[in-house]
């Protein structure tokens, strides 16, 4: 029988709940530290009773993605402003790879990404065929020219709300499909 030697550590994402408006001063903390960190932004057209204005925005407040192995899963809080890790039912939330593949595509939209913390509710899914987050399923929110989808991050028990074209889309209906 030969001993077969040990692989390298495993590596989860896991979501990291952090000081209000600290998220990008956390995660390049983190970069420095060694870990590979994710805080999402965009670029969003914001308006005030004067002006109009682009600016960065933060996608999830209050939370930086983080990816680490057991040993080094203290390590975060050396960063500072790291309140806890996100937990659900007593357990810290595991990230899925196709989640994590999610949260940085949402960052590259152009259209604008609202995020939103919600049970999950029944209703109609569809599964998005082009563009960016083709392969995804989310939940229509409604149709006009657009269809607003609400896509599901089950880990951290929240939507990304997208607007995507009805075209981009195809309804999901018990393994069977068909465009809208």
């Amino acid at each position: 029988m030969q001993h077969q030697p040990s692989s390298a550590a495993e590596i989860s994402w896991y979501a990291l709940l952090v000081k209000p408006r600290t998220e990008k001063k956390v995660g390049q903390r983190l970069g420095e530290l060694g870990f590979e960190a994710c805080v999402p932004t965009q670029m969003q057209l914001r308006q005030w009773s004067d002006r109009r204005k682009k600016v960065e925005v933060v996608l999830f407040n209050n939370y930086v993605f983080v990816a680490t192995d057991n040993k080094r899963r203290n390590e975060v809080f050396q960063a500072g402003h790291v309140l806890k890790y996100v937990q659900f039912g007593g357990r810290i939330a595991t990230l899925s790879e196709k989640e994590v593949a999610m949260i940085k595509r949402l960052a590259r939209l152009e259209a604008p990404v609202e995020i939103t913390y919600e049970r999950f509710r029944v209703g109609e899914t569809v599964e998005v065929l082009t563009g960016p987050l083709a392969g995804y399923c989310g939940t229509v929110m409604s149709v006009s020219g657009h269809a607003r989808l609400q896509l599901a991050l089950p880990s951290l028990q929240c939507f990304a709300r997208v607007e995507v074209k009805g075209e981009e889309v195809k309804r999901v209906v018990n393994d069977m499909s068909y465009t809208l």
